[in-house]
């Protein structure tokens, strides 16, 4: 497959160096050139606008104004000048006789007149009737960003963004309004310049792109059909501009830390031992222990004397680093009237601020535009990214991660010995046999190299005045290749090693082909404004899957699989398709009254043949109030439009095959032979329908003091039936779980903007707030029987008719038997003694048991916020991003870990405050350490969950852009940032951001242990040539 993509590659080559040349061809004035000098002004308030690119269209002349707005360059009579600044509207004027060419540039704050990219098109701001929200990349250009994701965290109303993990490469999660399935997926479609795209979204090159559309409700991404139920983020890489040429250069270095909030408070070596040694003198003390090495009724020796110890190994340290991160974009366009094309080159490096991990990432970006005349237009855009990944195979998010296994490791153990070897154990007497995580590592090796191309094609012609045809061939292309190899040194928890070395060899190859085409056509009659869309897509997507694994190797300097003496290997083979047909008619009446309506009809490979196609419309509308004569002219209150709409759209993310019954080989013994057979594996369920959201909003769209405040409200509404998942049967049927369309749920909520315009003097001001509520209930379940918190260990979550989807679920903690009268008179657990948890009798029958779990909170948040401020005084400027949560309630799985009190882990020094008899019975709230009683408290309990509250610092930045600039040099900006400056928050674990579940709304709220997400500081220049 790789060498499928270097053909790809090596073909499009002589198209590059064609471009190339034709972008770097010098331009020539044919009249006479004079000196022209002027002022830019800002409309608002007349005051000189500095740093304002000024060029002669169609020519590399340009130059860019100083601190007091003023500007000076050659142009002849009849040349047009171009007049940019970011915030401001584009402006072009025509030299005339005067060499004097001042200019006032209108802001674009609260522009109606901007265009927003939307469904299958894009429309005035004024004009949308749906829920959409645009952010301009030119907006957020001085925030340095790994991934997409920490370019929308908190920027737009609605639209949830968490990082998880702050492991190289790992993607961010999407939530737009909440989760809105159970188990099948609750990301938002994400489509790139018109080409919806499949798998981790992490790969597109945070630098090539040019603005966001975050579609929200069923109005605006109904035409996405089975694909939309989650919402649609629209995003656009960055096209050339007709008559200008750029060259820009943007480059970032900084180093990654871990905050010290947060990390567990373990205990040191001599706490440790001075526990270990209480532990022993309680089991000899009420259960005769006696110990093994000597058969004495003694502690064992090295807890015997704590005093020895010291501080011991901070195997948290050990693990982590200071950790540099670096990106490197180079960004050539040009554009004339018929040829726009523009061309960037990314080095992005990030290493992990875990021992040994890390990744790089190279990406080039290709667009390009033709239009040989005004009814012809074509245009070819490709974009390959290869990216490595070097990650430790040990779990690096997740249960008993890493981390936290060297959190649990004990202190008294040296990470290296004084000969600089690794101790293969990190346990000490009595406790859990760990590997030596340092040694996992320093030493392992586990790299993936990844290849993914995206690329389309598209021609477009007027057949008729005002009708046009489109045609577009898309395709999304990947290769992953990882290798994996485990020394004799690896080990895993109960099994540290020495092992037999072992390796893994994983191919992952996959085609996405997507066509679509469309016809539009205008028309106008009078005041009555009509723009229709009809198109149809195909889109075929292919997977194959390849894992080769090797053991018996001769030893650890041979680490590829041909060396192994054993080989094993396993293919598979995944594919789906979908057809689909959409119509769209958009109507206005003298701008001020708007109607929209979509259809689209699905037929998916994903569904069996009694529903296999799906429809799914909407149908909105708006009414610009301002626009009517009864409404009052001033500019205190200009704008005011009010749009409402429903719609209905679904979720195909069921997997490929969940339709049909697979079957697999078996082994059968006949008359005391072997014999190879096949059976069904897993059944399929042909009557499984589309899982469909129905989804009312109203909005409401306000301007306020010349546009200077914008704000924005709405409503929504979403009830989601035919709810999909894989539920459990009877074993006896010979099957565990079957997919199922199991019930239906609703959501509801509120969302609010408000952007302003503080100061528009020398120092401009400028602000962004959001907030938004979101709330949910489950209406009906199959047979109304509640979804997990069932079984004993990992089952946290319930879904329960009447409750909010995935609310946490457990014992509620009620301190600790102190005495025997405390225990005789309350109810008890099966294993309950003296000192050990008490858990409360909910259901009042007078016993302990899985009948006395219950809710125990919420794991979404009640609302969400983001608040931006944008400062600018002459060449400096300053901007500070923060965002957050409230309302939602985080469960610490780790604490099964970090409070086990059966001595086989380094734990929290809380416990130490435990209960050693009834006349020490410690703070009330820690049991005792009584092998076989200590279960109950590490089943999940109240005692582990907290308020998810928190506010963080996201961004800030401060720069200076210098415009006396030496020759070809238009301009230069130097900044400093901080990312993920500081997290307030009252949860104690490291991530309030942390949710297990990812994509699985039935185990949200989660922490279960993941990579630190670290603080960067970092310095970066942005210089224009």
């Amino acid at each position: 497959m790789g060498r499928k993509f270097l053909h790809y590659l090596s073909g499009a080559r002589h198209l590059q160096l064609f471009l190339m040349l034709l972008l770097l061809s010098p331009f020539a004035f044919a009249q006479q050139s004079m000196k022209i000098t002027g002022k830019v002004t800002s409309s608002e308030d007349r005051t000189g606008l500095p740093g304002v690119s000024v060029k002669v269209k169609g020519t590399q002349v340009g130059t860019v104004t100083d601190g007091a707005g003023a500007y000076t360059l050659t142009a002849a009579k009849g040349n047009v000048l171009t007049f940019s600044y970011v915030g401001y509207d584009l402006y072009e004027a025509t030299v005339g006789e005067s060499s004097t060419v001042n200019v006032s540039l209108k802001s674009k704050s609260a522009d109606l007149q901007e265009v927003v990219v939307v469904s299958y098109g894009s429309s005035r701001q004024r004009d949308i009737t749906g829920a959409v929200t645009k952010v301009n990349a030119e907006d957020l250009q001085n925030l340095p960003a790994a991934e997409i994701g920490q370019k929308l965290t908190g920027r737009v109303p609605g639209l949830q963004v968490n990082q998880a993990s702050g492991r190289p490469g790992q993607g961010m999660t999407f939530r737009v309004r909440g989760a809105a399935s159970l188990g099948s997926g609750n990301q938002p479609l994400i489509v790139v310049d018109g080409q919806p795209i499949t798998g981790d979204v992490n790969l597109i090159n945070p630098d090539d792109i040019e603005s966001f559309s975050v579609l929200k409700d069923a109005a605006s991404t109904a035409l996405y059909g089975s694909r939309a139920a989650n919402g649609v983020i629209l995003i656009t890489t960055k096209q050339a501009k007709s008559g200008r040429s750029t060259i820009n250069f943007n480059t970032y270095y900084g180093t990654q830390t871990v905050l010290q909030r947060g990390r567990p408070d373990i205990m040191n070596a001599n706490e440790f031992a001075t526990f270990m040694k209480g532990y022993y003198e309680d089991r000899i003390k009420y259960e005769n222990w006696k110990n093994p090495v000597t058969g004495l009724a003694e502690v064992p020796a090295d807890y015997q004397n704590p005093a020895q110890y010291g501080e011991g190994t901070d195997w948290y340290n050990e693990l982590l680093r200071t950790a540099p991160i670096q990106n490197y974009n180079l960004n050539i366009s040009s554009g004339t009237d018929k040829v726009l094309s523009s061309n960037s080159l990314t080095y992005f490096k990030q290493d992990g601020v875990l021992r040994n991990t890390g990744m790089q990432r190279f990406s080039f970006r290709s667009n390009n535009q033709y239009t040989p005349s005004s009814k012809v237009k074509f245009g070819f855009n490709i974009a390959p990214t290869y990216q490595i990944d070097n990650n430790t195979r040990g779990n690096l998010d997740g249960n008993r991660q890493i981390l936290v296994g060297g959190e649990i490791s004990s202190p008294l153990i040296p990470a290296r010995n004084a000969d600089g070897s690794y101790p293969t154990r990190t346990g000490s007497y009595g406790m859990f046999a760990l590997p030596n995580f340092l040694q996992q590592l320093d030493l392992m090796k586990n790299k993936q190299n990844s290849l993914r191309i995206l690329a389309n094609a598209f021609g477009e012609i007027e057949l008729l005045k005002d009708l046009r045809f489109r045609t577009t061939i898309n395709t999304d292309l990947g290769a992953i290749d990882q290798n994996s190899f485990n020394s004799s040194n690896y080990g895993t928890a109960g099994a540290p090693g020495p092992s037999i070395p072992s390796a893994v060899s994983n191919s992952n190859n996959y085609t996405s082909w997507l066509s679509e085409n469309i016809l539009t056509y205008k028309l106008t009659k009078g005041d009555h404004n009509f723009d229709f869309l009809a198109g149809y897509s195909a889109q075929k997507y292919n997977r194959n899957f390849r894992t080769i694994n090797g053991s018996v190797f001769p030893n650890d300097n041979i680490p590829w699989i041909a060396g192994a003496a054993t080989t094993t290997g396993t293919t598979n083979n995944t594919a789906w398709d979908i057809a689909s047909m959409f119509g769209r008619i958009n109507y206005d009446y003298k701008g001020k009254y708007l109607i929209s309506a979509n259809i689209r009809r699905d037929g998916s490979s994903r569904f069996g043949k009694n529903s296999k196609y799906g429809t799914f419309p909407s149908i909105s509308a708006g009414w610009i109030i301002s626009e009517e004569s009864f409404f009052p002219k001033s500019d205190n209150f200009s704008f005011l439009k009010i749009r409402g709409g429903y719609g209905k759209t679904g979720n195909n993310n069921i997997g490929d095959y969940t339709q049909t019954s697979l079957v697999g080989q078996t082994n059968y013994v006949f008359s005391s032979a072997l014999a190879q057979g096949l059976s069904i594996t897993s059944l399929g369920n042909p009557d499984l329908t589309w899982e469909t959201s129905k989804q009312t909003d109203i909005g409401l769209e306000m301007n306020f003091f010349k546009n200077r405040i914008n704000v924005t409200y709405d409503y929504y509404n979403k009830l989601t039936n035919g709810m999909l998942y894989l539920i459990s049967i009877p074993y006896a049927s010979g099957y565990s779980s079957i997919r199922y369309n199991v019930g239906e749920f609703k959501m509801w909520g509120h969302e609010l903007s408000i952007n302003s315009t503080n100061l528009t003097g020398e120092v401009k001001w400028n602000t962004g707030f959001n907030i938004s509520f979101n709330d949910n209930k489950v209406l009906s379940l199959q047979d109304n029987t509640p979804i997990g918190g069932t079984a004993t260990y990992n089952d946290y979550n319930r879904t329960a008719v009447g409750r909010r989807i995935g609310e946490l679920f457990g014992y509620v903690f009620d301190g600790v038997y102190k005495n025997q009268q405390e225990f005789d008179s309350q109810p008890k657990h099966a294993t309950s003694a003296v000192g050990t948890a008490r858990m409360k009798d909910i259901n009042g029958d007078g016993k302990i048991d899985q009948n006395d779990k219950t809710f125990l909170g919420n794991p979404n948040p009640k609302f969400l916020f983001g608040l931006n401020n944008d400062i600018r005084y002459k060449n400096f400027d300053f901007s500070i991003s923060v965002s957050g949560q409230v309302g939602n309630k985080i469960m610490n799985t780790n604490l099964q870990n970090f409070q086990n009190l059966d001595g086989i882990f380094n734990i929290e020094k809380s416990m130490m405050n435990r209960w050693r008899s009834p006349e020490n019975p410690g703070n009330g709230q820690v049991p005792r350490t009584l092998s076989n009683t200590t279960e109950l408290y590490r089943f999940g309990n109240s005692n582990w969950v907290f308020s998810g509250d928190y506010l963080t610092i996201r961004n800030i930045s401060a720069g200076y852009t210098f415009t006396s600039v030496p020759k070809y040099f238009k301009s230069a900006r130097i900044y400093l940032a901080v990312n993920q400056a500081y997290v307030f928050t009252k949860y104690p674990g490291q991530n309030p951001e942390v949710n297990d579940s990812r994509d699985n709304q039935t185990t949200a709220g989660q922490d279960n242990g993941s990579y630190p997400v670290p603080r960067t500081i970092s310095i970066g220049a942005n210089i224009n040539f």
